[in-house]
Protein backbone atom coordinates (compact mmCIF):
# COMPACT_ATOMS: atom_id res chain seq x y z
CA UNK A 1 0.00 0.00 0.00
CA UNK A 2 0.87 3.56 -1.31
CA UNK A 3 0.10 6.96 -0.32
CA UNK A 4 0.50 10.63 -1.09
CA UNK A 5 -1.00 13.35 0.43
CA UNK A 6 -1.63 17.49 -0.52
CA UNK A 7 -2.65 20.22 1.79
CA UNK A 8 -2.46 24.29 0.27
CA UNK A 9 -4.13 27.27 1.52
CA UNK A 10 -5.61 28.06 -2.14
CA UNK A 11 -6.01 31.61 -2.32
CA UNK A 12 -6.66 32.10 1.18
CA UNK A 13 -5.10 34.35 3.81
CA UNK A 14 -5.30 31.13 6.29
CA UNK A 15 -4.91 27.31 5.59
CA UNK A 16 -8.09 25.87 7.64
CA UNK A 17 -7.38 22.15 6.28
CA UNK A 18 -5.33 19.91 8.64
CA UNK A 19 -3.82 16.16 7.57
CA UNK A 20 -2.13 13.98 9.40
CA UNK A 21 -1.60 10.10 9.62
CA UNK A 22 -0.40 6.57 11.78
CA UNK A 23 0.81 3.61 11.24
CA UNK A 24 1.04 1.00 14.05
CA UNK A 25 1.05 -3.09 13.76
CA UNK A 26 0.99 -2.84 10.08
CA UNK A 27 -2.44 -1.17 10.12
CA UNK A 28 -2.98 2.52 9.07
CA UNK A 29 -4.89 5.80 10.26
CA UNK A 30 -5.54 8.44 7.77
CA UNK A 31 -7.21 11.72 8.75
CA UNK A 32 -8.29 14.76 7.04
CA UNK A 33 -10.01 17.56 8.70
CA UNK A 34 -11.58 20.96 7.69
CA UNK A 35 -11.86 23.66 10.08
CA UNK A 36 -14.55 26.56 10.42
CA UNK A 37 -15.00 29.34 13.05
CA UNK A 38 -12.84 32.73 12.89
CA UNK A 39 -10.38 34.33 14.92
CA UNK A 40 -7.75 30.92 14.02
CA UNK A 41 -10.68 29.11 15.61
CA UNK A 42 -10.79 26.60 11.82
CA UNK A 43 -7.22 25.92 12.24
CA UNK A 44 -7.41 24.64 15.79
CA UNK A 45 -10.48 23.12 15.68
CA UNK A 46 -8.92 20.96 12.49
CA UNK A 47 -5.66 20.44 13.99
CA UNK A 48 -6.68 19.41 17.31
CA UNK A 49 -9.23 16.91 16.19
CA UNK A 50 -6.48 15.28 13.73
CA UNK A 51 -4.24 14.86 16.15
CA UNK A 52 -6.44 13.40 18.73
CA UNK A 53 -7.42 10.69 16.46
CA UNK A 54 -4.19 9.70 15.42
CA UNK A 55 -2.98 9.76 19.09
CA UNK A 56 -6.07 7.68 19.92
CA UNK A 57 -5.23 5.30 16.88
CA UNK A 58 -1.50 4.83 18.40
CA UNK A 59 -2.72 3.84 21.78
CA UNK A 60 -5.25 1.34 20.37
CA UNK A 61 -4.64 0.83 16.56
CA UNK A 62 -7.40 -0.94 15.11
CA UNK A 63 -9.62 -1.72 12.13
CA UNK A 64 -13.39 -1.82 12.78
CA UNK A 65 -16.48 0.52 13.07
CA UNK A 66 -16.71 0.97 16.63
CA UNK A 67 -13.18 1.97 16.68
CA UNK A 68 -13.65 4.32 14.13
CA UNK A 69 -16.46 5.64 16.02
CA UNK A 70 -13.88 5.84 19.64
CA UNK A 71 -11.74 7.80 17.21
CA UNK A 72 -13.83 10.42 16.42
CA UNK A 73 -15.57 10.60 19.68
CA UNK A 74 -11.55 11.39 20.96
CA UNK A 75 -11.73 14.59 18.17
CA UNK A 76 -14.76 15.83 19.95
CA UNK A 77 -13.63 15.22 22.94
CA UNK A 78 -10.74 17.15 22.41
CA UNK A 79 -12.42 20.34 20.98
CA UNK A 80 -14.59 20.10 23.49
CA UNK A 81 -11.82 20.70 25.94
CA UNK A 82 -9.79 23.37 23.46
CA UNK A 83 -13.06 25.34 24.06
CA UNK A 84 -13.11 25.24 27.46
CA UNK A 85 -9.02 26.18 27.65
CA UNK A 86 -9.96 29.33 25.55
CA UNK A 87 -10.45 28.68 22.02
CA UNK A 88 -12.59 29.84 19.42
CA UNK A 89 -16.50 29.16 21.10
CA UNK A 90 -17.50 28.83 17.49
CA UNK A 91 -14.97 26.58 15.96
CA UNK A 92 -15.86 23.28 14.33
CA UNK A 93 -14.32 21.24 11.99
CA UNK A 94 -15.36 18.27 8.85
CA UNK A 95 -13.66 15.30 9.77
CA UNK A 96 -12.80 11.87 7.40
CA UNK A 97 -11.06 9.45 8.85
CA UNK A 98 -10.06 5.88 7.25
CA UNK A 99 -8.43 2.78 8.65
CA UNK A 100 -6.65 0.29 6.74
CA UNK A 101 -3.65 -2.27 6.64
CA UNK A 102 -4.20 -2.91 3.06
CA UNK A 103 -6.32 -6.28 2.81
CA UNK A 104 -8.81 -4.48 4.72
CA UNK A 105 -10.41 -1.16 5.19
CA UNK A 106 -13.40 1.12 7.50
CA UNK A 107 -13.95 4.65 7.03
CA UNK A 108 -16.02 7.24 8.53
CA UNK A 109 -16.95 11.09 8.50
CA UNK A 110 -18.76 14.28 9.42
CA UNK A 111 -19.37 16.89 7.20
CA UNK A 112 -18.63 17.42 3.54
CA UNK A 113 -14.82 16.07 3.56
CA UNK A 114 -15.43 13.40 1.47
CA UNK A 115 -13.99 9.77 0.83
CA UNK A 116 -14.06 7.81 -2.68
CA UNK A 117 -13.09 4.10 -2.94
CA UNK A 118 -12.48 3.20 -6.61
CA UNK A 119 -12.00 -0.57 -7.65
CA UNK A 120 -11.25 -1.69 -10.96
CA UNK A 121 -10.98 1.95 -12.50
CA UNK A 122 -14.08 3.34 -11.17
CA UNK A 123 -15.91 5.53 -8.15
CA UNK A 124 -17.67 2.77 -6.49
CA UNK A 125 -18.57 4.72 -3.18
CA UNK A 126 -18.57 8.54 -2.32
CA UNK A 127 -19.46 9.31 1.45
CA UNK A 128 -22.79 11.74 1.73
CA UNK A 129 -21.79 15.37 2.34
CA UNK A 130 -23.77 16.21 5.31
CA UNK A 131 -24.54 20.12 3.92
CA UNK A 132 -28.18 21.69 2.87
CA UNK A 133 -26.67 21.45 -0.60
CA UNK A 134 -26.73 17.77 -0.48
CA UNK A 135 -30.14 17.49 1.01
CA UNK A 136 -31.29 19.25 -2.05
CA UNK A 137 -29.60 16.48 -4.25
CA UNK A 138 -31.27 13.80 -1.97
CA UNK A 139 -34.51 15.51 -2.51
CA UNK A 140 -34.18 16.02 -6.23
CA UNK A 141 -33.70 20.04 -6.64
CA UNK A 142 -30.41 20.22 -7.64
CA UNK A 143 -28.28 17.26 -9.73
CA UNK A 144 -25.27 15.59 -7.55
CA UNK A 145 -22.57 18.12 -9.94
CA UNK A 146 -24.98 21.48 -9.02
CA UNK A 147 -24.19 20.57 -5.14
CA UNK A 148 -20.04 21.98 -6.40
CA UNK A 149 -21.65 25.16 -7.36
CA UNK A 150 -24.36 25.27 -5.01
CA UNK A 151 -25.28 28.54 -2.56
CA UNK A 152 -25.69 25.83 0.18
CA UNK A 153 -22.89 23.57 -0.43
CA UNK A 154 -20.76 25.30 2.63
CA UNK A 155 -23.62 25.24 5.05
CA UNK A 156 -23.26 21.91 6.93
CA UNK A 157 -25.57 20.07 8.72
CA UNK A 158 -23.37 17.72 10.73
CA UNK A 159 -19.89 18.92 11.61
CA UNK A 160 -17.62 18.54 15.15
CA UNK A 161 -18.51 21.04 17.45
CA UNK A 162 -17.48 18.92 20.88
CA UNK A 163 -21.30 17.60 21.79
CA UNK A 164 -23.30 15.02 21.54
CA UNK A 165 -24.22 15.47 18.12
CA UNK A 166 -21.50 14.32 16.71
CA UNK A 167 -21.61 11.39 15.74
CA UNK A 168 -20.33 10.03 11.91
CA UNK A 169 -20.85 8.14 9.01
CA UNK A 170 -19.58 4.94 9.61
CA UNK A 171 -19.01 2.11 6.70
CA UNK A 172 -18.87 -1.55 7.63
CA UNK A 173 -15.46 -3.30 7.42
CA UNK A 174 -14.48 -3.89 3.67
CA UNK A 175 -12.14 -6.86 2.11
CA UNK A 176 -9.97 -4.73 -0.54
CA UNK A 177 -8.00 -6.33 -3.46
CA UNK A 178 -4.89 -5.19 -5.25
CA UNK A 179 -5.49 -2.14 -7.71
CA UNK A 180 -8.10 -1.06 -5.30
CA UNK A 181 -7.93 3.28 -4.36
CA UNK A 182 -8.92 5.75 -1.70
CA UNK A 183 -9.07 9.54 -2.27
CA UNK A 184 -9.48 11.74 0.58
CA UNK A 185 -10.19 15.03 0.22
CA UNK A 186 -11.83 18.38 1.59
CA UNK A 187 -14.24 20.62 -0.27
CA UNK A 188 -11.78 23.12 -1.40
CA UNK A 189 -10.63 20.10 -3.80
CA UNK A 190 -13.45 18.21 -4.60
CA UNK A 191 -15.38 21.38 -6.12
CA UNK A 192 -12.50 21.53 -8.28
CA UNK A 193 -11.80 17.94 -9.49
CA UNK A 194 -14.84 16.58 -10.33
CA UNK A 195 -15.50 12.41 -10.14
CA UNK A 196 -14.23 12.06 -14.11
CA UNK A 197 -11.17 13.45 -13.05
CA UNK A 198 -10.60 11.39 -10.04
CA UNK A 199 -11.50 7.95 -12.19
CA UNK A 200 -9.10 9.55 -15.84
CA UNK A 201 -6.19 10.45 -13.76
CA UNK A 202 -6.23 6.94 -11.75
CA UNK A 203 -6.42 5.25 -14.64
CA UNK A 204 -3.40 6.93 -16.08
CA UNK A 205 -0.82 6.86 -12.35
CA UNK A 206 1.48 4.07 -11.35
CA UNK A 207 1.98 5.66 -8.30
CA UNK A 208 -0.41 8.13 -5.45
CA UNK A 209 1.95 10.67 -5.79
CA UNK A 210 1.65 10.74 -10.10
CA UNK A 211 -2.40 10.45 -9.28
CA UNK A 212 -2.51 13.21 -6.93
CA UNK A 213 -0.02 15.46 -9.73
CA UNK A 214 -2.35 15.04 -11.94
CA UNK A 215 -5.57 15.66 -10.37
CA UNK A 216 -4.05 18.72 -9.17
CA UNK A 217 -3.02 19.89 -12.73
CA UNK A 218 -6.64 19.76 -13.44
CA UNK A 219 -7.82 21.40 -10.35
CA UNK A 220 -5.38 24.05 -10.98
CA UNK A 221 -7.31 24.82 -14.29
CA UNK A 222 -10.39 25.91 -12.66
CA UNK A 223 -9.04 27.49 -9.22
CA UNK A 224 -10.17 31.47 -9.14
CA UNK A 225 -8.72 34.47 -6.93
CA UNK A 226 -9.95 33.65 -3.24
CA UNK A 227 -10.38 29.71 -4.11
CA UNK A 228 -10.90 27.57 -1.00
CA UNK A 229 -8.16 25.59 0.96
CA UNK A 230 -7.78 22.24 -0.47
CA UNK A 231 -5.98 18.88 0.80
CA UNK A 232 -6.16 15.37 -0.11
CA UNK A 233 -4.49 12.18 0.53
CA UNK A 234 -4.32 8.92 -2.64
CA UNK A 235 -3.92 6.12 -1.16
CA UNK A 236 -3.01 2.79 -3.19
CA UNK A 237 -3.47 -0.49 -2.26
Amino acid sequence: MKAAAITNRGGRENNEDYICHANKKKMWCFILCDGLGGHDGGETASKTAAKAVCEEFKKNPRITPEAAEEYIKAASDSVKAAKWDGAPFDMATTTALLLTDGETAVWAHIGDSRIYRITDGEISEITDDHSVAFMKFESGIITYDEIRTSADQSKLTRCIIGGEQDVPDVSDIVTLKHGDAFLICSDGFWELANERTVEKTLRSSRSPGEWLEKMLAALHKKEKEGNDNYSAFAIMV
